[in-house]
């Protein structure tokens, strides 16, 4: 009897050995998602909620300061998945690099903020605008509202007689210390900066981007950020779609969940301080929608942009390999 105990102990202990080693062995490494800290990491908030293994890979972020090396993470290896705007993925595309666009997730956060609202955008000649980066997508998107408005503007720091004065600025924080100071009229911000700014200078938004651009472009094809895989990333295809399937459910985790993503996206790295409200959340215009099934409204939004400044999305429209799903 004793001896039957002990050979049942004895293979108890190599079954649970064996199956310890087994759900290890499982683990097929890891992947690695670059995200430019601000509103592009509550796209992923959904993953980083309590996803830390999908399909048997360990889930890994690189949130960066700003959107600048974000591309070069990406094809560098750094990262195999990366949110970020889809006219650098574009590029990315258009100049040779093996990658596709899976998804749009985030369909605009631009807000024009100050202390005085607008009643039409007449009222815009002879004010200053602060502006981020001279041909990044705040400003290429604020000029095309402009232009189709028949209203000029002009690379100043200081107001222009019946034009409007763009002042570019190195960060937010600039953008509203020159509210602040009065050193401009308006400023264009994203979320969720763009709520700090009005709550801290006592300002409002006063023009909404995405609105605007769905006036004088169209309706829903803002597409300003989605989720680009590397070949390791989208040639998985258990692995991409596991992703994509977790990230099209994060618009209403997020919104029910607004209490809590201030802590959850610190642990992993991002700088912003903002207490998040349903209502500021709603304002990042977040989402995940298919980029093959939405592919019109990206070539909308891409054609817009060519007719203005064709090397903001590489030259030309990219092909169907550009797409995720499409073969």
């Amino acid at each position: 009897m004793k001896k039957l105990l002990v050979l049942l102990l004895t293979v108890c202990c190599f079954t649970s050995i064996f199956a310890t080693t087994a759900c290890k062995s499982t683990k097929n490494g890891s992947i690695t998602i670059a995200v430019p800290d601000g509103a592009p990491v509550l796209a992923l908030y959904s993953l980083m909620e309590n996803v830390n293994v999908l399909e048997n890979y360990e889930i890994k972020y690189k949130v960066l300061s700003g959107a600048e090396n974000i591309g070069k993470t990406l094809i560098s290896g750094q990262a195999d998945c990366a949110v970020m705007p889809v006219n650098v993925a574009s590029k990315l595309y258009n100049a040779g690099n093996d990658l596709k666009l899976a998804s749009v997730n985030v369909f605009g956060v631009l807000y024009m903020v100050g202390k005085t609202p607008l009643e039409n955008d007449e009222q815009l000649k002879g004010k200053v605008i602060a502006t981020i980066g001279k041909g990044a997508t705040p400003d290429l998107s604020l000029k095309i509202v402009l232009q189709a408005e028949d209203i000029e503007w002009v690379d100043s720091d200081v107001a222009v007689q019946n034009k409007v004065a763009l002042s570019y600025v190195a960060d937010a924080p600039t953008a509203m210390r020159m509210l602040a100071k009065g050193d401009a009229d308006y400023a264009i911000l994203g979320e969720p900066v763009a709520t700090t700014a009005c709550n801290n200078l006592k300002a409002q938004i006063v023009m909404d981007i995405q609105q605007k651009w769905a006036e004088v472009v169209g309706e829903n094809t803002f597409v300003q950020a989605g989720l680009v895989m590397r070949s390791n990333v989208y040639e998985n295809t258990e692995l991409a779609n596991a992703l994509l399937d977790r990230l099209s459910r994060n618009k209403d985790i997020i919104l029910s969940r607004a209490d809590k993503v201030k802590a959850t996206i610190q642990k992993f790295g991002s700088s912003l301080q903002a207490d998040f409200t349903t209502e500021m959340l709603e304002r990042c215009n977040l989402g995940c929608a298919s980029a093959s099934d939405i592919r019109p409204s990206i070539e909308k939004y891409f054609n817009a942009v060519l007719a203005f400044d064709a090397q903001f999305i590489g030259g030309k429209l990219p092909d169907d390999g550009f797409y995720y799903g499409v073969n």
